[in-house]
């Protein structure tokens, strides 16, 4: 189990894992036109002063600046679509700063600190990246069950350096390029479930998947059909064309 002062933050290796997680999807079912790359001299909307009437201070600024972001409702994990900071501060002044923290952060916004912001425009799901630690919470966190591929950096780790009013990191957290790999193994392992290119679907057991979702299990059959996880011979394209083909025809009333 990693230690706290074993994980540094970097900028460019945080948006190397970024952009190696989004070309990871792209090889099991997202067209790769949906990732966004940043301009030369980084994305214009998002300037100092915005991200700092945000809350957010300059080192924030510079990486939200540089990432590649998830365009057409793109997804990070299942129901947890992409916050995308260009367009989300190309309409700073239309939607309030109070909206915009709170609609990618939550957790009472008001408690989260200048050096951390969250990566999903979804209230339901809260995802934390701080650069003060270089570390991702995942505040609502991955089931148990589930091989996360990385160990966690346990939240009691941080009550000795955090104040007391951040108890949102109580849940796990890991290292910024580790918490990718544990993304990739749910999909690798078809917890995650995508269902087209805007839509990820979750995995629990067979009974009460087929309960709930019984499309589940054929489409997770089709994946493993077309040779997924192994990308020596895995389809893409006959897959996904497979998967909504099986979708129309059988669950069209579910789905």
């Amino acid at each position: 189990m990693p230690e706290l002062h074993e994980v540094s933050y970097s900028r460019e290796a945080t948006i190397a894992a970024f952009r190696d997680y989004y070309q990871f999807l792209t090889k099991m079912y997202m067209p790769e036109t949906m990732i966004d790359e940043p301009p030369t001299g980084g994305w214009p909307s998002i300037t100092n002063e915005k991200v700092r009437l945000l809350g957010k201070n300059e080192e924030v600024a510079e990486l939200m600046r540089h990432l590649p972001y998830l365009s057409d409702n793109g997804v990070l994990a299942t129901g947890a679509e992409c916050a995308h900071w260009p367009d989300l501060f190309a309409e700073f002044g239309r939607i309030c700063v109070k909206d915009m923290r709170f609609c990618t952060e939550d957790l009472g916004w008001e408690n989260v600190p200048p050096t951390a912001f969250g990566i999903l425009f979804d209230r339901d799901c809260r995802i934390v990246l701080d650069t003060k630690f270089g570390v991702i919470h995942w505040v609502d966190g991955v089931r148990e069950e589930a091989n996360t591929a990385r160990d966690c950096i346990p939240g009691h780790t941080f009550w000795d350096c955090t104040p007391d009013n951040e108890d949102w990191r109580c849940g796990p957290a890991w290292s910024i390029p580790d918490f990718f790999e544990v993304l990739k193994q749910l999909h690798r392992d078809l917890v995650y479930i995508p269902i087209h290119e805007a839509r990820v679907e979750e995995w629990f057991d067979e009974y009460e998947t087929s309960d709930h979702s019984p499309y589940l299990p054929p489409v997770r059959k089709v994946y493993r059909e077309h040779g997924w996880p192994d990308l020596s011979v895995y389809k893409k394209k006959e897959c996904m064309e497979a998967v909504q083909k099986l979708l129309e025809e059988r669950f069209d009333a579910w789905y």
